[in-house]
């Protein structure tokens, strides 16, 4: 056994394929949800239910509330904090409330921390973002560049401070582009959907550079690394996983390449706007390579595509 982690957060989309990495490689997890069974649905009670597959999920226990604390005191001996929970209602919207979302990522942290220090945890794994002030690889861009990534800046320098004033070693693990199976209804799930109904689908942004990582490669360099992080206290600090850089545009023709040869009658049509302005930065990348030993690319595109597929022939790719 690897070691006990209490992994918050899990419901997501990265959080469910971190959850089942960390299984994998030998840990017991432990899934801490915010909300009662009953209130998820869709996409996110697909994720929750095939999480109880390889994590102990707990239900109604909110970061930072008491029901936490009576979780870590009832969970025995703890070894690691995976802390990928944040607030990220509406996080893509320009009015997102950075001072208020970092308020709500920091209650009740002090005491989470100091009482999983107190049952042996060792260390924090913080989950950061490439829109985080320092991150994205854009040679002398030094701050924020969206409000969700000031409030993640804010959250992981607090939670650094908490980690270290309690005695644990402090990890980031900075999230860059990922894709697959279970993912929310963005670039992806409107690629397949324009494709899968008979449509062309048209590349708004082809211009933007992003580190595209299939999810479950991204997972199992998080395992990884939170297991070399309790192994080895000088360990780096800050890990940025860096899988494929590229343009939208090459992303979405990969995404054709791939398809197609898994769907052959299939058109796979691909149309670019001009994308004349930039609302985001135009580059947010990673710079560690993801060790891709045991990687079954074409696996993972078979699964992928197959998984859509199962959504049309369900009716939900409207």
């Amino acid at each position: 056994m690897a070691g006990h982690v209490l992994l918050t957060g899990a419901s997501s989309f990265t959080g469910l394929w971190i959850a089942e990495a960390l299984a994998r490689a030998g840990f017991q997890v432990t899934a801490p949800l915010r909300r009662a069974r009953a209130d998820y649905d869709d996409l996110r009670l697909e994720r929750v239910e095939r999480l109880t597959q390889s994590a102990d999920v707990v239900f109604e226990t909110p970061f930072g509330s008491s029901a936490m604390l009576d979780l870590i005191r009832a969970g025995g001996r703890w070894d690691l904090l995976a802390h990928h929970a944040a607030d990220v209602t509406n996080y893509r919207d320009p009015a997102y409330d950075a001072a208020a979302a970092f308020g709500r990522n920091l209650e009740g942290a002090p005491a989470v921390f100091r009482l999983m220090a107190e049952q042996g945890a060792q260390a924090v794994v913080a989950t950061g973002t490439v829109f985080e002030a320092g991150e994205g690889g854009a040679p002398g861009e030094d701050l924020a560049v969206t409000p969700y990534g000031l409030a993640k800046t804010l959250t992981n320098e607090a939670f650094r401070h908490y980690a270290r004033w309690s005695g644990l070693r402090f990890a980031r693990f900075v999230i860059p582009s990922p894709y697959g199976v279970l993912e929310e209804k963005r670039f992806g799930w409107r690629v397949f959907s324009a494709w899968l109904n008979g449509d062309a689908f048209r590349v708004l942004t082809p211009r933007y550079i992003r580190d595209h990582t299939p999810a479950p490669l991204l997972a199992q360099d998080y395992a990884a690394y939170s297991a070399t992080v309790l192994a080895t206290p000088s360990a780096k600090a800050v890990l940025r996983p860096s899988a494929w850089i590229a343009s939208q545009g090459d992303f979405a023709r990969r995404m054709a390449t791939e398809v197609s040869a898994r769907l052959p009658g299939l058109a796979c049509a691909l149309e670019f706007a001009d994308q004349a302005e930039l609302e985001e930065p135009y580059v947010r990348v990673n710079a560690d390579p993801i060790d891709r030993r045991g990687w079954d690319e074409p696996a993972f595109w078979d699964e992928y595509v197959a998984y859509y597929q199962r959504l049309k022939a369900a009716g939900r790719l409207a």
